[in-house]
């Protein structure tokens, strides 16, 4: 799609390239303001919509994340052609920009990996690594872009020697200017044609044999190579060869790698470019508070508070610093547009120097920017169609120099943009039908129009001319509009009010340029009062669409009141929602303070009720230690009584008789075993300890319980908490709560007292819990000799809880 903008004196009546330099000053790379100067509007509204979109992108990044690291970005096309054209032979210096290029492309891919945005992460995507040529160009030069020694084995050999032979040869000129001092005096050594020379007074020249280089400016010294360092000047003029020619490899070596780069090194020039320029867009946004506009899908258009940017203060300084503006301005008056699809001509009327042509020129100006991608300085709801030309008809069209008139070039261009006409066309044309006589201007004016309108185009046309407002307020597409004016100070107010047909107000602006009452009276004399009747009518409209816009204004102010109160009554809801919230933590911390009191209280009352219970404790001990004192006489003796038995128990052996003390069973004793011994008793054995065993008394016959009779206290078949209960046949040992081993020491015991007591069965009562103690009792008995059968309680007998021991 091209753009045409027809006459006008630099061809660029929407002053678009002038925008576009303003922008370009806010890119930072050379490349960026070259991209931003070669922006151009896209007809297509899927690729605005995606340049839009864009911008918006860079926008949040740089809200986000910063500018972009584009610092050492340069345009390398120069450098690259050269490069080819030597075959990649360059110097260091010739490298420099290249590889800073690069390296601007690897920051900013890096930086781009924070983009959490499809456009910028696809821009971020195409563009290429550089990693392995900077990865080779740090092993070849230094922070100062120079080669460095370790470039090549063969360079670090050569600047070794030369650096060893440059020591020799230093030496010995040292060693020279000692020896003829008052020849050379205090001379230093000098380089001449690249080699070690002394500067010797001329009229001393014979004394330093050797050979003559160079001679100063006031010919009173002679620059001599002496005979004894001509050998190692020569050596060092060779090596110097050598470095040269393994530099020039090296550096050739490098250049024809990035000869191999050269598509991907443009690639990415071209790539940080548009970034560039995407950011000076985003800068040119900010700086005038702009905000990117919305695409209408429907043609309407709708501009709020849009400032033409040549006009809008915020942009002055950077004018001043771009264009040279001097002259101080007056801030732009925001235009508000509402243009519905249906309406596709809109007819501007109004005094002159009232604004008209900026309404074209915004219009116009922020369809081609938008078109471009870049924010507007605009407010919140502008909605732009998408055109597919804006062709444009203002200012001076006169051309001198091709004896053409300004009505003459004017319609040139009125028939070139009816020809391009169409949907899609959008036709700005200032004072149309102007520049002749007002009848036949108005008549080919209004011609133009419906034959425009016809092909389908839209157009914004200003005009002074009655006949084309009346054109346009009698089509049901098209709409009128008129310039505000202060009649009291006779001066435009710059504001664009729709419905009205403006009137051109000439006595009025000539009465404020100065033109003397007489002569506007009689210019009022010949229009006549059919055009002071018009004019009063006129009048008393704007006058009352001003009454209006005042009710609406007061209305506006009442609805910001209204909110002001609501959101007054809204503040004074949450300060006493806070205000209740507060005094519900205080309760809250004052009822903790309380209860920490109190348990504090209840603390120090048990403290006290713990020293008391101590003191009576301490004042019983005297009584206790008393009653113990009686207590261990007694235990003595029972003491020595126990040891008695001990011993007696002792010398009892395998064979011989021996009773169970506490039971009065007797019986032989089969066998013993350390601490245990087995008893017979009368066909049963029974396992006890050998302490609680004592001698039968000779011819005494063993002695058998009843089953009904409780086992003495102290008896080994005594188990911990209970003994076992015998009922009829069943005796009953408890061992819940107690640990396995104690558990399977007390059935021990109750088993063989049951024996003893002739039950037919041993009912072990130790409880569901874990399991673990009825597993180890079940299988400490399960092959006990003693044990002819085993099973699980009945329901009546205690369920799993219980375990029943049928005995042999």
């Amino acid at each position: 799609m091209i753009f045409e903008d027809g006459g006008g004196a630099e061809g660029d009546p929407l002053e678009l390239g002038v925008v576009l330099r303003l922008i370009s000053a806010l890119a930072r790379t050379p490349p960026g303001r070259a991209a931003v100067l070669s922006l151009a509007p896209s007809s297509d509204e899927t690729e605005v919509r995606r340049r839009l979109a864009e911008t918006g992108e860079a926008v949040a990044f740089h809200i986000r994340h910063g500018r972009l690291p584009l610092a050492g970005l340069d345009d390398l096309s120069p450098a690259l052609d050269l490069l080819e054209q030597s075959g990649g032979a360059a110097s260091p210096e010739d490298f420099r920009g290249i590889v800073r290029t690069a390296r601007a492309a690897e920051a900013v891919r890096r930086a781009l990996a924070q983009a959490e945005t499809p456009l910028l992460a696809e821009r971020r995507d195409r563009i290429p690594s550089f990693v392995e040529l900077l990865g080779r160009a740090a092993r070849l030069f230094d922070a100062d872009g120079q080669l460095k020694d370790d470039a090549s084995p063969q360079l670090a050999q050569i600047r070794a020697r030369l650096r060893r032979r440059r020591g020799e040869v230093s030496r010995l000129l040292e060693k020279i200017l000692d020896d003829r001092r008052d020849a050379v005096g205090d001379a230093v050594v000098v380089l001449r044609n690249d080699r070690y020379c002394l500067p010797v007074q001329a009229s001393s020249r014979a004394r330093v044999p050797g050979i003559v280089h160079d001679r100063s400016g006031s010919g009173q010294t002679v620059f001599v190579e002496p005979m004894e360092i001509i050998e190692s000047n020569n050596d060092l003029a060779l090596l110097a060869g050598e470095e040269r020619r393994e530099v020039e490899r090296v550096l050739t070596e490098f250049g024809r790698a990035i000869l191999d780069q050269a598509d991907p090194l443009r690639s990415a020039v071209a790539e940080l470019a548009e970034l560039d320029a995407l950011e000076a867009l985003a800068a040119f946004g900010e700086t005038g508070g702009g905000r990117l506009p919305e695409i209408s899908d429907d043609g309407s258009w709708t501009l709020r508070a849009a400032r033409h940017p040549l006009l809008d203060a915020r942009f002055e300084p950077l004018r001043r610093r771009v264009l040279g503006e001097s002259r101080a301005r007056g801030d732009a008056v925001p235009l508000d547009l509402d243009l519905p699809p249906d309406r596709r001509l809109l007819v501007v009327s109004g005094p002159n120097a009232g604004g008209k042509t900026v309404v074209l020129k915004t219009a116009g100006l922020f369809s081609l920017l938008a078109q471009c991608g870049a924010p507007l300085p605009c407010a919140p709801g502008t909605r732009l169609p998408v055109f597919r030309s804006i062709e444009s008809e203002i200012g001076d069209a006169q051309a001198i120099l091709s004896d053409r008139s300004t009505f003459s070039s004017s319609m040139e261009t009125l028939a070139a943009i009816l020809e391009s006409g169409g949907d899609g066309a959008l036709a700005l044309i200032d004072e149309i039908g102007g520049a002749t006589d007002p009848e036949e201007g108005s008549a080919l004016a209004v011609a133009f129009l419906e034959a425009y309108l016809e092909t389908g185009g839209r157009a914004i046309v200003t005009t002074h001319l009655n006949a084309i407002k009346t054109f346009a307020a009698s089509r049901a597409d098209a709409v009128t509009a008129a310039m505000e004016f202060d009649e009291e100070t006779g001066r435009p107010k710059y504001r664009l009010h729709p419905g009205l047909s403006g009137r051109s107000r000439a006595l009025s602006v000539a009465k404020e340029r100065g033109i003397p009452e007489p002569v506007l009276e009689r210019a009022r004399e010949i229009l006549g009062e059919a055009w002071q009747r018009r004019e009063a009518a006129e009048t008393e409209a704007e006058h009352a669409l001003e009454r209006l816009r005042a009710a609406e204004r007061d209305l506006a102010a009442e609805r910001q009141a209204a909110r002001a109160e609501t959101a007054r009554l809204e503040e004074e809801r949450r300060r006493l929602a806070a205000e209740r919230e507060r005094m519900l933590a205080e309760g809250m911390a004052g009822f903790e303070r309380a209860r920490q009191a109190l348990s504090k209280k209840v603390s120090d009352e048990l403290e006290a009720a713990r020293r008391e219970t101590a003191r009576l404790a301490q004042a019983s001990v005297s009584r206790v230690l008393e009653e113990a004192e009686r207590a261990a006489e007694g235990e003595l003796v029972i003491a020595e009584a126990r040891e008695a038995e001990e011993l007696r128990s002792r010398t009892i052996e395998p064979g011989g008789r021996a009773r169970v003390r506490g039971l009065g069973a007797e019986g032989t004793v089969v066998s013993i075993d350390g601490e245990w011994a087995q008893l017979d008793l009368s066909g049963k054995r029974m396992r006890v300890k050998r302490s609680e065993l004592e001698p039968a008394a000779p011819g005494k016959r063993p002695e058998t319980r009843s089953a009904k009779k409780s086992s003495a206290p102290g008896s080994s078949l005594t188990a911990q908490g209970s003994g076992p209960d015998v009922a009829g046949d069943t005796a009953e040992v408890h061992l819940i709560g107690m640990r396995l081993e104690e558990a399977i020491e007390a059935a021990e015991k109750a088993l063989d007292q049951a024996v003893v007591a002739g039950a037919a069965r041993l009912r072990l009562v130790h409880g569901h819990g874990t399991g673990r103690l009825r597993d180890g009792l079940r299988d400490h008995f399960r092959k006990h000799p003693s044990v002819a059968s085993m099973r699980k309680g009945e329901r009546n007998e205690g369920g799993d809880g219980a375990t029943m021991l049928e005995l042999r």
